[in-house]
Order: C-alpha cells, then sequence, then structure tokens
C-alpha cells in the first residue's frame, strides 16, 4: 500500500531534531569548557554532512518512491503524473541509478531535475523549486563541499558564493565557524539552523 510522500519529509524532519539536539549538547558543553572549540567546530562540521546526506538520501526515495506502483509513495498534488510506473523498488532503483552502481547524485540539484525531465511530465514535483530555493540549496551545497573536500577550489567557491562580501570576523570565514556563527534572523539562530531549515523547506516543497 502507497504511503503519502509528505511522511518522508517528516522523516527528514525528525533526523533534523536529532541533529540538533546534539548541536545544542555541544553548545552546553563548550561554556564550561568540557569540549574544546576544535572540537565543537569538528562536530558542527560532522553533524551538517550527515544532515546534507540525509537530504540527499530523501531525494532519492522521495523519486523512486513516486514511480512505485501499489507499495510506494502518492502526492497530494493531482499533477505529478510518472511516465512509467514500476512494479517494485528494486527494479525501480536499477532503472534510475543502474544495476551495477550503488548509488547516483542527486546534487547539485540540476541533476535531479534533468532526470525528472525524463521520469515525470513536466518534470514535477521536481520542477517546482523556485529559482530562490534551488539558489539557497546551492549555497548548501557549497557548504557541503567547502567541509568534505578542503581543496582550494571548494573554499575559494565558499569565500564566493556563501561569504561573499558580508563582513565576517575571521573564525567564521571558515565553513565550520560559519556553521556555529549566527545569522541576521530573527529571532537569532545559528547558520547551522537556518542551512537546515531551508534544506527542511525544500522537502516539504517537493513531497507536499
Amino acid at each position: 500500500m502507497s504511503r503519502p510522500s509528505s511522511s518522508i519529509a517528516e522523516a527528514l524532519s525528525t533526523r533534523f531534531r536529532t541533529l540538533d539536539a546534539t548541536r545544542r549538547q555541544i553548545e552546553r558543553l563548550s561554556p564550561k569548557q568540557l569540549i574544546s572549540n576544535r572540537a565543537a567546530e569538528q562536530m558542527y562540521e560532522a553533524l551538517y554532512i550527515s544532515a546534507f546526506a540525509s537530504l540527499e538520501i530523501f531525494l532519492e526515495e522521495l523519486f523512486i518512491g513516486l514511480l512505485v506502483e501499489d507499495s510506494g509513495l502518492r502526492s497530494s498534488q493531482t499533477d505529478v503524473i510518472p511516465r512509467v510506473r514500476i512494479k517494485s523498488h528494486r527494479v525501480a532503483r536499477e532503472i534510475i541509478i543502474g544495476a551495477s552502481r550503488d548509488y547516483t547524485d542527486w546534487l547539485p540539484y540540476n541533476r535531479t531535475a534533468a532526470r525528472a525531465d525524463l521520469f515525470f511530465r513536466g518534470g514535477r514535483p521536481f520542477s517546482l523549486l523556485s529559482d530562490g530555493d534551488r539558489s539557497q540549496l546551492k549555497a548548501c551545497a557549497v557548504v557541503r563541499n567547502a567541509i568534505a573536500h578542503r581543496s582550494r577550489f571548494s573554499l575559494r567557491e565558499f569565500e564566493k558564493k556563501v561569504i561573499g562580501s558580508t563582513p565576517l570576523p575571521p573564525r567564521e570565514r571558515r565553513p565550520a565557524g560559519y556553521l556555529r556563527g549566527q545569522g541576521s534572523a530573527a529571532p537569532p539562530r545559528t547558520r547551522f539552523e537556518s542551512l537546515l531549515g531551508t534544506m527542511l523547506r525544500v522537502a516539504r516543497t517537493l513531497a507536499a
């Protein structure tokens, strides 16, 4: 029996709450000097990489689930129409990813959108993201790459596309410090929280 696609967005929300609970625990330990600043920043990086990976898993689960008959996912949006219907998750995964591969890239998002044009009428729901959401998702990916690769290129991209002309103290011009720093939103929250909020908003839009 199929289940609402929104259920996997809510599962992602639960996952993000768990990650953020760990982040809050770090901030409770830090003022007591029970954890060093460097260790705290490394934890921020690890938590963010985990969150980003969870988003990629969500995209794959949504894409494949919407193609599967009966035991897959169903969208509440009536204009989400697969061009093909597939009997099982295993077969759908082999068609999308390939029988000889363990994974495929869902981000950068244009890869998912291009794939969706092939398998869904009008690319929906994956074509529904606004330009603003796509731009923010790209920024999320730039932060992830700067943490995961630490190459000159990825760090330059982070400096150019995420920091830009924003005046920040030196510590916050690095990915870990950036995540830990406070953004300009009200009420105040860390950029880690803001970026996870962006990813969750995207997920809920796609899985409505």
